[in-house]
């Protein structure tokens, strides 16, 4: 059980490794930020076709609350990085780990203290991290943001419960349905595609293949491992090294209060790895 627990934390841990890559690649890209949704899904969605095992997937509601949820939070991180700061309009999707929390306790009706003083000192660590910048905040892009925290605990919960033994099959056919929703809701963006430059197609493989598909694809495979609320912990790890990245490769140096965000949400991370025993991560959810 522990193996199996430890290679869950692996594969999400490297999921977040992945998505961290999205801070530092896409401020080489110029292109409309939709287009990019869009087209870096089809790619990812395309990679991974090759692994869809239709019988092995779980045709239940969950799949559809898995696929809508990660739909709607890919689009809503576009229309909140237009509307508000970024360090609230990526910050505000791992609000999920309190989502999770309340959904626990609400279904087992059992108040877990192990698992909610970590949650307490990461989100505390979030709003650091938020608070780097209100500049550019508008009220509707903080309520599209505050929604991305429901929607990623929807789709940690759905992808537990409906990719069976197939999940990136799962991750495959949620990236096309975005990829395709994108250009049929706003089909004035593909008119953008003939402005992209060889270097912009260039970013949007490595996005699409590793930072979209092996993204997604390894926390999927992971969160068959661990809960989703402990999964959403983990997946954190994309806050902390998108700007180690920016750093190393830009130049572009974190601000104090970023600083102050990283250190209490790793100190919370620690926290939860410290004191929430086995006995304490069997989560409902």
């Amino acid at each position: 059980m522990s193996n199996i627990r430890n290679s869950g934390t692996i594969l999400v841990f490297l999921g977040a490794v992945f998505w961290s890559l999205n801070a530092p690649l896409v401020k080489f890209l110029t292109a409309d930020p939709l287009l990019i949704c869009g087209l870096r899904s089809i790619i990812a969605g395309i990679t991974l076709m090759p692994f869809i095992r239709w019988k092995r997937l779980n045709w239940t509601p969950w799949m559809v609350v898995y696929i809508s949820s990660y739909c709607a939070l890919c689009i809503s991180i576009i229309l909140a990085l237009a509307k508000t700061s970024a360090a609230i309009a990526i910050g505000m999707q791992y609000t999920a780990t309190i989502w999770l929390f309340l959904a626990n306790l609400i279904i087992t009706r059992k108040f877990n203290k192990k698992a909610f003083w970590p949650v307490c000192v990461i989100f505390a660590g979030v709003i650091f991290f938020m608070c780097s910048g209100t500049d550019n905040s508008s009220s509707s892009g903080n309520m599209i943001a505050l929604l991305e925290g429901i929607f990623f605990a929807f789709m940690s919960v759905g992808a537990k419960k409906s990719a069976g033994t197939n999940p990136l099959g799962l991750t495959a056919i949620a990236n096309l349905v975005t990829g395709i929703f994108v250009f049929t809701a706003f089909p004035s963006t593909a008119g953008y595609m003939g402005t992209l430059s060889a270097g912009d197609w260039t970013v949007l493989l490595i996005l699409g293949i590793i930072q979209i598909g092996a993204g997604y694809g390894f926390y999927n495979l992971g969160i068959q491992k661990i809960s989703a609320q402990k999964a959403s912990v983990i997946a954190l790890w994309e806050m902390i090294l998108g700007p180690v990245w920016v750093a190393l490769f830009l130049k572009e140096y974190p601000t104090p209060l970023v600083l102050t965000g990283f250190i209490i949400i790793l100190a919370g991370m620690l926290l939860d790895s410290k004191i929430n025993v086995p006995q304490a991560r069997q989560a409902a959810l």
